[in-house]
């Protein structure tokens, strides 16, 4: 009987136990007769059982070590070092951050914790102590006080003061911008789409390398595309001057964006885009490095003729579905510059949410005309989404 078991040209062939233990009795019978007893009860039939147990274990470990040398199969330590192999870490549990503006009587002094939340009860506290100003207003950066997604938030929905007696001189509070980069420990499936991000990340100083040290060294980005242009002359394409990149950046901190940008840029080439953050260079020199965020795209979806099972999850579930697909002003959901496309949607949906047995799905950029017709995203935009633009009819 051949086999072709092990290390091969096609990779690892692992056998079966029900394979090795046929092997084992077909040797058996060859050097014993075709009449010898190999029942499960006979002792030549235990002890052929046990060794087929054992071989079994054995090429279940050599397949084990195979796999660990490539991403698409490699788990746990053996995963985590092929990413260490080009400068990747994992991302652990993060925390949500951004800033808020506080309004009060000028020269109070904000010390660090003071804490501030959500009408939902998310709490954040402040980092460190700023004093309010002359205009009456301060900028003071946050973060949550513990760890998950949930703690991303929009503009405008931190609003309360937990404890207003410790500091009595502010009056309100807001944050002005999106509170973004809460999350949990990194997934394999997300720890190997970030390898295959990493392109060119180990050296390289080009846009691909930046790219990836946006996606892997700052929280809370979760796309990001960096382009460039090489020429003396203007480029009209993506309107870019000579020698210059830009980067379109979904999430994260302006602070952390700047530094990661300028941390791999190529010296002497200047950066381009509608936000500016400066920084301080080694040599104490201050210069502005500038990115752009993308313009959000909004998209409505409607559902009518809705046929429902007995199981059903629920309106809630099939919103919450669609916005996590499309994404939302704070996180995830698709790509900076990806359509919208119409033949993906109904399948979100039968995928994830049971008991919907029939539907008509419509899409919108307008709440208005509704169309069965693919939407198109820009190089600069990104579509998004609420549940309040999800219409189940």
């Amino acid at each position: 009987m051949e086999n072709n078991w092990g290390l091969t040209e096609k990779g690892f062939n692992r056998p079966t136990y029900v394979t090795l233990l046929n092997v084992l009795e077909y040797k058996a019978r060859e050097l014993f007769g075709d009449q010898i007893n190999l029942t499960i009860r006979s002792p030549l039939g235990l002890f052929l059982r046990i060794l087929a147990w054992m071989w079994n274990s054995l090429f279940a470990c050599l397949e084990d070590v195979y796999n660990s040398r490539f991403v698409d199969t490699a788990t746990g330590n053996s995963l985590f070092t092929l990413g260490k192999n080009i400068g990747m870490q994992v991302l652990g549990e993060g925390k949500a951050s951004g800033y808020i503006t506080i309004s009060g009587e000028a020269g109070e002094t904000i010390p660090s914790g003071f804490l501030v939340s959500t009408n939902g009860g998310l709490q954040y506290t402040v980092m460190s102590p700023v004093v309010i100003g002359e205009s009456g207003k301060v900028l003071a950066l946050i973060q949550a006080v513990e760890t998950g997604p949930e703690y991303n938030t929009g503009a405008g929905t931190i609003q309360r003061i937990v404890n207003p007696s410790a500091v009595p001189g502010v009056v309100s509070i807001v944050n002005d911008g999106d509170i973004t980069g809460g999350r949990l420990k990194e997934t394999y499936a997300e720890y190997r789409k970030q390898y295959y991000d990493s392109v060119d990340y180990a050296g390289g100083v080009n846009a691909e390398a930046i790219q990836a040290a946006l996606l892997n060294d700052v929280e809370g980005v979760s796309s990001a595309y960096v382009y460039e242009n090489d020429t003396d002359d203007h480029d009209d394409t993506y309107d870019l001057p000579p020698h210059s990149i830009e980067a379109v950046i979904y999430g994260g901190i302006d602070e952390s964006i700047a530094r990661a940008i300028y941390s791999r840029r190529s010296a002497g080439i200047q950066t381009v885009g509608s936000t500016s953050v400066k920084i301080v260079t080694a040599s104490g020199q201050e210069m502005a490095i500038r990115f752009s965020r993308p313009s959000p795209v909004k998209i409505w979806v409607k559902l009518s003729v809705v046929e429902k099972g007995k199981d059903y999850a629920g309106d809630a579930v099939v919103k919450s579905a669609l916005v996590q697909y499309i994404g939302d002003n704070t996180q995830g959901g698709l790509g900076i510059g990806a359509d919208v496309i119409y033949i993906k949607l109904p399948g979100v949906i039968t995928a994830k949410i049971p008991g919907i047995e029939d539907f008509d799905i419509n899409i919108s950029t307008d709440g208005v005309n509704y169309s069965k017709q693919n939407i198109s995203i820009g190089y600069k935009e990104k579509a998004v989404t609420e549940e309040s633009a999800v219409i189940i009819e």
